[in-house]
């Protein structure tokens, strides 16, 4: 028994340079044709999910509509939520944050958390128990999802078992606009997942 996951990244955004967790800013179109130039040589794909922010619900959908492959819209894969700081450019977060400052939050956002955000606790919680459900259930499917950086960073720091607490995927993993990941889990005899990362 053995699941195919593609995990995609959506492409670049209208506006650049801003903090864009639930900030609901569209694709470029450079960044459609990243997510077309990357998806076109994909076969036998049997769902796919997405994040349901408009950058990767939009393509997404289209791309449902073309296969003709049930889509879930999943809450769960949405980017963090950085509240008050959510949409602000990095340049303002840079000269404008304090207590926690936005160094803070890079370095430790265990400890730090923006104001009026969501917390790393939750974030983690939200991003592990989508992943932990889809290993529950042993089949040979093969999944496109289309999410975000901060999702597929952390998807990536379960796969590798990195200590729950640990940031080291923030700076180990360069996860680009229109990055795709594939990952493998075969089954054993017992029904227990074993992922791996497919280079």
């Amino acid at each position: 028994m053995q699941q195919t996951w593609y995990f995609l990244r959506h492409g670049a955004l209208i506006q650049s340079g801003v903090l864009s967790g639930r900030t609901d800013i569209a694709l470029s179109e450079l960044g459609i044709e990243q997510l077309y130039a990357k998806t076109n040589t994909l076969t036998d794909i049997d769902r796919i999910f997405s994040s349901p922010l408009q950058r990767c619900r939009q393509f997404s959908t289209s791309l449902s509509d073309s296969w003709q492959t049930p889509l879930s819209i999943i809450d769960s894969l949405q980017e963090m939520d950085f509240g008050a700081w959510d949409g602000k450019s990095f340049e303002w977060l840079w000269n404008n944050t304090h207590n926690p400052s936005i160094g803070d939050f890079w370095q430790n956002p265990w400890r730090c958390t923006p104001p009026e955000a969501e917390t790393m606790e939750a974030f983690y919680t939200r991003v592990q128990q989508w992943w932990h459900t889809q290993l529950a259930s042993p089949n040979d499917s093969c999944n496109l999802v289309v999410t975000h950086g901060g999702v597929i960073k952390q998807l990536l720091a379960l796969i590798f078992a990195f200590p729950k607490y640990n940031t080291i995927q923030q700076s180990l993993f360069d996860v680009s606009y229109g990055a795709m990941i594939k990952v493998q889990v075969y089954y054993d005899e017992q029904g227990i997942a074993w992922p791996k990362v497919v280079f």
